[in-house]
């Protein structure tokens, strides 16, 4: 498992402001391949099952939990400076605060695609999404 892939799956969990500590990767790649059937937007339910594969690759102990046990420390300190932008994004996401992400917080969480949803129907169409890759292009300037 590679940093990056933990911080992009990281990113699609919180604000859109910790966008801009993902180091130059597209925080919305993933939100993109949430598309399952390819028609060009991804709906809440394609971004849930998306999130939640996601949670199971990244739970490698499968205690249910994504944490230090999974191997992020290792991994963040490999990259060098990767650990306190991941410690930083997974606070963000800990709302019960335990020092680990349950598949709860991990997939039902504030997100990017809340953020992306501007008209809240629960569809990141290609307007939305184009709008949100304008964001967090402005915010890496």
């Amino acid at each position: 498992m590679r940093l990056p892939l933990i911080l992009a799956a990281l990113v699609l969990a919180v604000p859109a402001a910790a966008c801009a500590t993902t180091g130059g990767r597209d925080p919305l790649k993933m939100l993109q391949e949430a598309d399952a059937n390819r028609d060009g937007v991804v709906t809440r339910a394609e971004f849930r099952d998306a999130r939640n594969r996601l949670f199971d690759r990244l739970d490698r102990n499968n205690d249910g939990f994504v944490s230090q046990a999974d191997g992020g420390g290792r991994l963040a300190r490999r990259r060098g400076g990767g650990g306190e932008r991941m410690a930083q994004l997974m606070q963000a996401m800990d709302v019960d605060r335990d020092g680990r992400l349950g598949r709860r917080e991990f997939v039902e969480g504030p997100s990017l695609f809340d953020r992306a949803d501007r008209n809240d129907d629960g569809v990141v169409d290609r307007r939305e999404m184009a709008e949100a890759r304008d964001a967090v292009a402005a915010m890496r300037r």
